[in-house]
């Protein structure tokens, strides 16, 4: 049986002006889950590190019992920084340049707000990552002043 034209729902050319996604998966973020895998692994590396010391002081006899605990420090004051800096600016240390000095600038609200910015993403490839560093959607941070006032002049 066929409908009439009347009764015929119409198609439109138009596409919806909201597209919205739906999916059956839920989403869980949850920071504490990694809490104690994290003081696992570092208790893990810890107790391997003090194994060692153990064992070189059980055969050579060359240190006190107060400055076995004492041989970590060095570790910590290595490892941790370390580890942390490469998570934040990646493992190349010329990358670390943010971290100790530059030139932030603020970049104006844009309306409507955009994820993804076509043109701030030319401006990184033009600098690159060596005079460049996107500290959130709305700061850029300059190596030098230098760069920082050409990027200003360009696109302000």
């Amino acid at each position: 049986m066929k409908l009439s034209s009347k009764k015929r729902p119409k198609k439109s050319k138009k596409p919806p002006k909201f597209i919205q996604y739906k999916t059956h998966h839920e989403i869980h973020i949850e920071d504490d889950e990694e809490l104690g895998i994290v003081i696992g692994v570092l208790a893990f590396i810890t107790a391997g590190w003090w194994g060692v010391v153990h064992m070189i002081d059980m055969f050579f006899n060359k240190l006190t019992w107060w400055q076995e605990p004492l041989t970590i420090i060095p570790v910590l004051l290595i490892v941790l920084p370390y580890s942390f800096m490469v998570e934040l600016y990646g493992k190349n240390p010329l990358h670390w340049w943010p971290a100790f000095w530059g030139t932030k600038v603020a970049i104006p609200e844009r309306q409507p707000f955009r994820a993804y910015d076509s043109e701030m993403e030319k401006v990184l490839e033009e600098f690159g990552p060596m005079r460049v560093y996107t500290e959130d959607y709305t700061t850029l941070k300059f190596r030098t002043k230098k760069d920082a006032v050409v990027f200003s002049l360009k696109n302000f």
